[in-house]
C-alpha cells in the first residue's frame, strides 16, 4: 500500500496526527493531536458543565424527577451551549481533523515520490 494511502487512512480513521507518525514526522502529528485533545476536552467541559447544571437543578428540587421534563432541559442547555461557543469548538476540531487528513496525504504523495525516484535511480 502506498504511503500516502495509509498516512490518510490513519488520519480518518484513526486520530489527527496519526498520518504524520507513520510518516515519521512525531512533532506534526504531535502538534495535530494534541490541538484535537485540547478541543475535544473543552468540548467535555462544557458537556459537563451542562450535566452538572441539570444535575443540581434536580437535587434542589427544581426539575422534577420526571424524564420528559430532565430531557426538555437537557435539550434546552445543550441548544444554549452551542449557541454560546461549544459549536465553534466542534467546528475546530473537524478543521484540525480535515487539515491533518490533507497534509498527511499531501506529506505521503511526497515520500511515495521520492521512493519512486531512489528505486529507478538504484536500477
Amino acid at each position: 500500500m502506498k504511503k500516502a494511502l495509509t498516512a490518510g487512512l490513519l488520519s480518518a480513521f484513526v486520530a489527527p496526527g496519526s498520518g504524520h507518525y507513520y510518516l515519521k514526522h512525531k512533532r506534526r502529528a504531535l502538534v495535530f493531536f494534541v490541538l484535537a485533545i485540547l478541543s475535544l476536552t473543552l468540548l467535555l467541559l462544557q458537556v459537563m458543565q451542562v450535566a452538572q447544571l441539570i444535575a443540581l437543578d434536580i437535587q434542589t428540587g427544581v426539575l422534577p424527577l420526571d424524564i420528559g421534563v430532565i430531557a426538555a432541559e437537557i435539550t434546552k442547555q445543550t441548544t444554549a451551549t452551542i449557541r454560546d461557543g461549544a459549536d465553534q469548538i466542534m467546528y475546530g476540531f473537524i478543521l484540525c481533523w480535515f487539515i491533518a487528513l490533507v497534509d498527511s496525504v499531501r506529506l505521503g504523495l511526497k515520500q511515495d515520490k521520492q521512493d519512486a525516484l531512489t528505486a529507478k535511480n538504484a536500477a
